[in-house]
């Protein structure tokens, strides 16, 4: 008998071997690697279902719909309203820009699901999202930028709500997935449409960083506005050379005038006074190179640590928005935000609410409060 039940015993360890292998196969796809699966090129079940469901729209402050969709006979598919104005935040398809980040809202889906409106409404019908932008300046932007490259930003100090976001060159939002050799075109365009240089570009920030240090130097207590500076052309600054926008110079001139004027020598003179750790405080408090919560994908800025022996060097340049330094529009745009605001700084926002089939507003994400800079 006990050979039979060792033998019953070593027979059943098969099935559960089996069994557990199961589950753990099944938690690695089903859990550990879902999301690289619902983000694989070649998976289309999210699509399929989407095109089931009657989805949401994108809505502007002032009532443009910039994302609509109407039933036809593959179900329901997306209308743009101006294919180019607004393609950087509507993208092309599900996988791009707002469609892909607030799928959840505009779909019912997630923590967005309501099964009772569901049953209400004989079916799953997605929500409408209001925006913070103005359909109209954002067409004014896109007028002006237009044979050209860069990006429009307008923030209301107040609330970070962010009214323009606006990145050129543009693209028919439309047009792309017609063929694939208008997908191609699109990818392999040499000016880089794809990129939404509002977000996403990385620039040395120039002369509007001088902005920047002024406030920094006079809220640490080391210059006023009337302070004097000498500004000679050409000077030695930290051991490095610093050019004046003006050859000659421009002599004795305040920190007021300096800022004006644009004067790179007092500037790089104003950050070497500053120090290497008080510069860098400021640059957390402001939260220049942070992140946002934006719902598109957003770039961070970089800079020197100015430790190394080039560190002074380093920070000179940097005063003045010149060296290392590389920053978004978007940190620029939250820069002169928190100047307006008194020094408190706010994170830029562009979903105003969601709104469900039923007229209720779930979500409201102005005037988060990152502190005082």
């Amino acid at each position: 008998m006990r050979e039979l039940g060792g033998a019953i015993r070593k027979l059943a360890t098969w099935p559960l071997v089996g069994f557990l292998l199961v589950c753990l196969t099944l938690t690695y796809w089903q859990v550990l690697a879902a999301e690289q699966l619902n983000n694989a090129a070649e998976n289309n079940r999210l699509e399929r279902m989407q095109r089931r469901i009657q989805p949401g729209r994108l809505i502007t402050r002032d009532g443009v719909v910039i994302l609509d969709s109407h039933s036809g006979p593959r179900g329901w598919e997306r209308i743009y309203d101006d294919t180019r104005a607004f393609s950087h935040l509507t993208g092309y398809n599900s996988r791009t820009g707002l469609q892909k980040t607030l799928a959840d809202a505009l779909y019912a889906q997630g923590l967005y699901s309501n099964p009772w409106e569901e049953l209400m409404h004989g079916g799953v019908v997605g929500n409408n999202v209001h925006l913070t932008i103005d359909a109209r300046l954002q067409q004014i932007a896109h007028r002006a930028m237009r044979r050209k490259r860069g990006a429009v930003i307008a923030m209301d100090p107040r609330d970070g709500a962010l009214l323009v976001l606006y990145s050129a060159p543009a693209y028919d939002a439309s047009a792309i997935t017609r063929s694939q050799e208008a997908f191609d075109l699109f990818v392999y365009d040499p000016e880089k449409p794809e990129i939404n240089r509002a977000l996403q570009g990385m620039y040395p920030p120039g002369s509007v960083f001088k902005i920047f240090t002024a406030a920094a130097a006079i809220d640490a207590g080391i210059s006023t506005p009337e302070t004097v500076f000498q500004c000679t052309g050409v000077e030695r600054v930290a051991g490095t050379q610093i050019r004046c926008r003006r050859s000659g110079g421009h002599g004795k001139l305040s920190l007021k005038k300096a800022l004006t004027d644009s004067c790179n020598i007092a500037f790089a003179k104003l950050g070497d006074e500053l120090g290497p750790e008080r510069f860098r405080d400021y640059v957390k408090r402001f939260h220049l190179l942070d992140s946002t919560n934006l719902p598109l994908a957003t770039s961070t800025g970089r800079m020197a640590d100015f430790s190394a022996f080039k560190g002074q060097m380093q920070l000179a340049e940097a005063s003045f928005g010149q060296g290392a330094t590389l920053i978004t529009p978007l940190a620029i745009a939250r820069l002169t935000a928190t100047i307006a605001n008194g020094g408190e700084v706010i994170q830029p926002c562009m979903v105003d609410y969601v709104e469900t089939v039923g007229n209720r507003r779930t979500t409201s994400g102005r005037g988060e409060q990152l502190g005082r800079a």
